[in-house]
């Protein structure tokens, strides 16, 4: 028998890191890419039919695979419908960095931690690579409506073209026996969703609708940078610095930020529990409003703070909602002696955020002044009086009616932000009281306990 050592051999060595390595990670990639998405559930707005803590796979190439280095998708061989379960793009968040993409270039997204920018124009003393972990966020929900159908929401219940959805899909559930017209989780009225060629002009929108809109034209325009510019008219002269006496509010969860911003402000201290339908008032300045409708998001992380390898940038989004208590509260500077509800309903009918608003004493203007809001969408720096929808657009939902953040609070979800549909929960972990930590060993005999077996291998269409 031959002992002779065998000589080593680079082209041997290569063709087996081709086959053990490389040709499998260039596999990977590509599934990754092109075929299936990873998504976890964080939260309960599908419950039940998904579980917070369920881990699931979507396929990519339904609604069309990516193309790689491009905000372009390949065709898919269908679109979402009604009754789908759907991974997408939040449109509420930037989708460079401080929604500008002409200063950021877009590295590389590296999954689980994040995607990664080149920013061309740091601050003295920042670096140039810009570390964007936790977005842009991807949401999942169940899509609605489609291009082209009417949707109202009425006490909580949704209408799709004309007919109340007493049933809900999968395991959805409708639980609330509050209901309050301030909030879009209970009332919406009746809208189209637009369709490819549909032009939508600027000037015709209440401030809330327009909101949605700039969202449309972003989603559709990554690459651009759209902003509403909204000036306050004191007797037809800019008084953009205008200090609201008394700005009404209804204590609603999507008024989080405003309340906050409100109570902070002004110092309050609440001296006892609000609950929601409540209204509070304080002192408020237009130009609040004014900026965040410009940027559209609030930086979580100081953007302007140097060192390290990387900057950090996270963001929360500007929820339109408050953009019709404004209308409404300008509405009230006109007609203080108007009974409240007469004074929202000239505001704007599709300024439902005010419905709660109570016009007060002090919150009137001065005898003689007129107050109107003017508005400008500009897409680049330019100001546009219409646009023309591009691509189809969408409504989703969460199944767990009373607590899912979607479409009835920021509008349309686009094609090209649609991201995979959902197919099937490859894991499930239950731990809403945390009582696993994995940096805590003594918790890890838990995990038999807390894996949710039965939920293993479900395919998603067919729960119900």
């Amino acid at each position: 028998m031959d002992q002779t050592p065998k000589k080593f051999s680079i082209v041997k060595f290569l063709k087996a890191l081709s086959r053990e390595i490389i040709v499998p990670i260039i596999l990977a990639l590509v599934v990754i890419q092109y075929v299936i998405q990873a998504f976890q559930i964080p939260s309960g707005s599908m419950e039940d039919s998904l579980h917070t803590g369920d881990f699931l796979l979507g396929l990519k190439f339904t609604y069309g695979s990516p193309i790689p280095f491009s905000n372009q998708h390949f065709p898919g061989y269908t679109k979402p419908k009604p009754g789908d379960v759907v991974i997408f793009r939040y449109p509420g968040e930037p989708e460079y960095p401080d929604n500008n993409p002409a200063r950021y270039t877009h590295l590389f997204n590296a999954l689980m931690f994040g995607n990664y920018y080149w920013d061309h124009e740091p601050e003295e003393g920042q670096p140039h690579l810009v570390h964007y972990a936790d977005g842009p966020k991807d949401y999942i929900k169940r899509c609605v409506g489609v291009s082209g159908d009417t949707l109202a929401v009425h006490k909580g219940k949704l209408f799709i073209n004309g007919v109340r959805q007493d049933s809900l899909p999968g395991r959805g559930k409708w639980t609330a026996s509050f209901r309050t017209k301030s909030s879009p989780r209970d009332e919406r009225e009746e809208f189209v969703i637009p369709s490819v060629g549909d032009t939508l002009d600027i000037a015709s929108q209440s401030l809330e609708r327009l909101w949605w809109v700039r969202s449309i034209i972003q989603q559709e325009n990554p690459d651009s940078r759209v902003e509403l510019d909204i000036t306050l008219l004191k007797d037809g002269v800019e008084d953009n610095n205008y200090e609201f006496e008394n700005f009404r509010v209804p204590v609603e969860s999507e008024r989080g930020m405003l309340l906050n911003a409100m109570f902070t402000r002004n110092r309050i201290v609440l001296q006892q529990r609000l609950t929601q339908g409540d209204t509070v008032g304080a002192p408020m300045n237009f130009s609040y409003f004014r900026e965040l409708s410009r940027i559209g998001f609030l930086p979580l992380i100081d953007p302007h703070m140097k060192g390290g390898f990387s900057r950090q940038v996270s963001y929360v989004s500007f929820e339109g909602s408050v953009l019709g208590d404004l209308e409404g509260n300008v509405a009230m500077l006109n007609a203080p002696a108007a009974p409240a509800d007469s004074a929202v309903a000239d505001s704007s009918a599709d300024s439902l955020a005010v419905a709660s608003v109570e016009s007060a004493p002090d919150s009137a203007a001065p005898a003689g002044h007129h107050f109107e809001i003017r508005r400008r969408l500009l897409v680049d720096g330019k100001p546009i009086e219409s646009y023309v929808v591009k691509t189809p657009l969408f409504f989703m939902m969460g199944d767990n009616r009373d607590n899912s953040a979607d479409s009835r609070y920021w509008g349309f979800v686009n094609l090209r932000n649609i991201r995979a549909k959902a197919f099937v929960i490859y894991f499930s972990f239950e731990n809403d009281d945390q009582a696993f930590s994995l940096g805590n060993p003594f918790t890890w005999w838990r995990i038999p306990f807390r894996i949710r077996w039965s939920r293993i291998g479900k395919i998603i269409p067919l729960i119900d």
